[in-house]
């Protein structure tokens, strides 16, 4: 478990007086979120761009709360129905601006820190290399003392970096984001698959299965009449039954979460339907829970993390940056003239 008196004395030093993140608003101070609640906290970069951070109640912890944490700002992966894959990937985030996200939680919101879950903006393992090295500081005893099986990795499909990831970090779960278990439909909703293919998944999640001995988490989010139908569920258990025994896989039912703005682009199943996906699993002998939304009013629930208008801000900046540069250069002398210029000033003197 993490308190704010477990912070190492260089991350303590690091967040009270050269934080890599602030929070936003005009003092860069947030207030902890209500015993109960899920809350969304924006941190501000040094270069402006902003990350997001959920924090909520860690479920059997005793007050502890679980921190949903970003390692990108944005995402390159475009999955179809996540708000932080329409903004595009801007930059990966630092290590030290991964790990100030969990030292701000409990440094300056006061929070115990029971799980650390990389499931808020970006790919984790589109990150990797600073990913693991952020997760050694958070569990190291000397830094922020969380335990490596209360540090999950969510990953939509980056089959080579989870050899990577488990070959640095056994002890870490990993969830595997799934959405549909045929190559066309999970290609249409998730642009990876056309890069890593199923197969190429499916053997990461069996080699992790057999390395690690933990079961492997599966993460399904739900879109109504898309991959939502009894087919589908079906195609997923026979999918699930090429990976390992039932009783070592743990499904994960997310219905959608909608995007912003006036009309989301896909709309969320009735609670018949969840249920009937849920069965057809549950009749297949896996374990599967349906996730409850939390913080979906405030655009903090699973998929709804991200701000696409930052994205254009930041595109206006580098537009106007470089028509200033465009300007600079078309009123400097040309390289002739000012060699010229400069000869004649040289003999002039």
């Amino acid at each position: 478990m993490l308190a704010a008196t477990d912070l190492g004395a260089a991350l303590h030093g690091l967040c009270a007086t050269r934080p890599p993140l602030r929070f936003a608003g005009k003092d860069g101070s947030a207030t902890p979120p209500p015993a109960g609640a899920t809350e969304k906290f924006v941190l501000v970069c040094a270069g402006g761009e902003e990350v997001e951070m959920v924090a909520m109640p860690a479920p059997g912890l005793d007050g502890a709360w679980s921190l949903c944490v970003s390692s990108q700002v944005g995402c390159r992966m475009g999955c179809t129905f996540c708000e932080t894959g329409r903004m595009g990937l801007l930059r990966n985030l630092r290590v030290d601006e991964i790990v100030a996200q969990v030292a701000m939680a409990a440094h300056e919101l006061k929070l115990r820190v029971g799980n650390v879950i990389f499931m808020g903006m970006g790919e984790p393992l589109d990150n990797v290399d600073n990913v693991i090295c952020a997760i050694r500081i958070l569990s190291d005893p000397a830094g922020l003392n969380v335990p490596l099986s209360h540090i999950t990795v969510s990953t939509s499909g980056e089959a080579q970096h989870v050899y990577t990831l488990i070959a640095a970090l056994p002890a870490v779960r990993v969830a595997f984001s799934l959405h549909a278990a045929n190559e066309a439909l999970r290609s249409q909703l998730m642009p990876i698959n056309r890069r890593v293919s199923l197969a190429e998944l499916a053997a990461a999640m069996r080699h992790y299965l057999e390395l690690t001995k933990q079961r492997v988490t599966v993460q399904y989010v739900l879109l109504a009449g898309v991959n939502d139908s009894v087919a589908h569920a079906r195609e997923l258990a026979a999918f699930l039954s090429t990976i390992g025994p039932a009783a070592r896989l743990h499904v994960n039912l997310i219905p959608y979460n909608p995007q912003s703005g006036p009309q989301p682009r896909y709309t969320t199943p009735s609670h018949a339907d969840c249920k009937r996906f849920k069965e057809e699993l549950v009749d297949a002998k896996l374990f599967v829970k349906i996730r409850e939304a939390k913080g979906a009013e405030k655009m903090a629930a699973c998929g709804q993390l991200g701000n696409i208008e930052l994205r254009r801000e930041l595109n206006r900046r580098r537009e106007a940056a470089l028509a200033y540069e465009d300007e600079k250069l078309a009123a400097a002398p040309a390289p002739v003239e000012t060699a010229v210029a400069l000869s004649c000033t040289a003999l002039a003197w």
